[in-house]
């Protein structure tokens, strides 16, 4: 899937990247974070835990945390910036 739509918890992603796999109870994740969008996502991330919603996959919705994560700047609190950031989020069961 991609330029899809994921929801942790309340906030709504715009994703290049969408990756589920049912069988191991992942989703891999790829998009883009301005330096605007920068200070609230990255506290929002911080939880690790989420309630996951896939609107585009019959809005399948579970529990799940972050088991992987990496970005491409560490420089998003400066403005203008754009990074890409890459998670890997583990159902709960």
């Amino acid at each position: 899937m991609a330029n899809d739509i994921i929801v942790l918890d309340d906030v709504t992603l715009d994703v290049k990247e969408l990756k589920r796999d049912v069988s191991e109870g992942t989703v891999y994740i790829e998009f883009d974070v301005t330096s605007d969008d920068y200070h609230n996502l990255s506290k929002h991330l911080y939880k690790e835990e989420f309630l996951v919603t896939l609107p585009g996959n019959n809005n399948e919705e579970f529990k799940a945390r972050i088991v992987n994560y990496s970005t491409s700047l560490d420089n998003l609190y400066e403005e203008g910036q754009v990074g890409e950031y890459r998670i890997t989020l583990k159902e709960e069961k």
